[in-house]
């Protein structure tokens, strides 16, 4: 007996003092809103721009151009769209399924994290981020026609970034960090048990069940956590007085997750067939499971460049190594249960993106990106319901407001264009889901800037 296959992908968060249930909108399941300030130039120059102490995250490098101490709160609010629409998904024995083939699995969500860079000199400083690097939160209706591919997907992480850069000539700035990250994953979805059972006695038997309708329906309910360890590391140079490069590059965080599967078998399944009922009742038993997924590395590559006293551009380019996750294996504890393969396929994905600033007179600054953000799922038959991913075009703009000499508020708003998605999958009990997405979302960002 196998559990139906299933991955991680879902969402997350993480507040200074606690964890909130989030969505992103980035590539595959990453979260690229770390900074509402870096929402509004579409993060272009994210390694190089270094403008507030989410630098931290983007470049620790980039401390050093901090004067003194500064904290930043930021807040995102993320409401994304994934409306499906079937195109003939089937059971595993090839009948249609009787369930709702239009379905939204998109879900609100609010994103915190804060950052805060501290001087122990003009070229000395430390600081600390914490905020989620990874989440996609999906969720659907019970009886939606994917419901043994995916319902509820969560993933939370929260990761807590220590760093310190040194100013080592009056060009180059180094800087370097250490990641301890949490990760919190959940999730579910219906098991075909009129399929298990027709499996398991060689065809001669669906416990009662009829195809494709809900008769035997049971369901699997997943939870496991880890706390594992990375770094990340950076360089900034100043090439002239107006332009900066900077470069940045964080590692793979290789998880090794523990938790429990928590099955419900139908009744008439785990009763009224003998010992076939005993055997399906023992292989689909409650128990622990594990789960080793490597986090992927990434690298940027940035550009900042002040055009004139009131105008600055900027640029960056971000290689994500997704194919570090070609699958995802859970072990069960249960000898009944052989291990679930998810074959996830992932491919490496480059974000590019461009943006601009413009600062008014008096308090006012305005900015302005676009931003192309390539997916990492390969094709229609490795793109899963849990994070229905494809490439994304980012279109932004924000605005800064100088409350006095010390405090700033910074605003970010950006929505996310997607292409008709097709998905062609085979899945949760070898069932097929064939249709297509209507994806976008919309983004808005708030912090506050506060210089001590």
């Amino acid at each position: 007996m196998k559990l139906p296959r299933s991955k991680f992908a879902a969402i997350s968060l993480a507040t200074s003092l606690s964890l909130i249930s989030t969505a992103s909108f980035s590539a595959a399941f990453g979260i690229a809103e770390n900074s509402a300030l870096g929402i509004g130039n579409a993060f272009a120059g994210g390694a190089a721009s270094a403008e507030d102490a989410s630098t931290v995250w983007y470049n620790p490098a980039g401390m050093t151009r901090i004067k003194g101490n500064q904290i930043v709160q930021g807040i995102h609010l993320i409401a994304p769209s994934f409306d499906y629409d079937d195109e003939g998904s089937t059971t595993a024995l090839g009948a249609p399924i009787a369930a709702d083939g239009s379905e939204d699995g998109g879900r609100f969500a609010i994103v915190p994290n804060l950052f805060y860079v501290h001087s122990l000199s003009n070229d000395l400083k430390v600081g600390v981020g914490i905020n989620a690097p990874f989440g996609l939160a999906t969720k659907y209706g019970n009886d939606w026609v994917g419901k043994y591919h995916a319902i509820e997907s969560e993933i939370v992480t929260v990761n807590v970034n220590p760093a310190i850069a040194w100013k080592a000539t009056p060009s180059l700035s180094l800087g370097f960090g250490v990641n301890i990250q949490y990760i919190e994953a959940t999730l579910n979805n219906k098991i075909d048990f009129t399929t298990v059972c027709f499996s398991s006695s060689a065809g001669t038997s669906t416990c009662g069940g009829v195809p494709g309708s809900s008769t035997n329906d049971g369901f699997v309910h997943l939870e496991a956590d880890d706390i594992s360890f990375g770094f990340n590391f950076g360089a900034l140079y100043q090439l002239s007085e107006q332009t900066r490069v900077g470069i940045a590059y964080r590692s793979e965080v290789s998880h090794d997750l523990e938790g429990d599967a928590d099955f419900t078998i139908p009744t008439a399944v785990a009763t009224g067939f003998g010992p076939l009922s005993a055997g399906i009742s023992a292989a689909f038993a409650d128990t622990d499971v594990k789960a080793q997924p490597d986090m992927p590395a990434s690298l940027s590559m940035s550009i900042h460049h002040q055009w004139n006293n009131r105008v600055a551009v900027m640029a960056d380019a971000t290689w994500v190594g997704w194919s570090s996750l070609p699958n995802l294996t859970i072990l069960f504890d249960n000898p009944l249960q052989p291990d679930g393969v998810e074959e996830l396929r992932l491919k490496d994905n480059i974000r590019l993106s461009v943006g601009a600033t413009y600062t008014a007179d008096g308090p006012w600054t305005f900015r302005t990106g676009i931003a192309f953000d390539e997916g990492a799922a390969r094709n229609a038959t490795s793109r899963s319901a849990r994070f229905p991913d494809n490439d994304r075009y980012w279109l932004t703009f924000g605005a800064s407001y100088q409350l006095n000499h010390s405090m700033s508020i910074d605003t970010g708003y950006a929505h996310i264009f997607v292409p008709d998605t097709k998905i062609n999958r085979v899945g949760g009990s070898s069932s097929l889901v064939t249709g297509e997405y209507e994806s976008d979302a919309d983004i808005l960002s708030a912090q506050l800037r506060w210089d001590m």
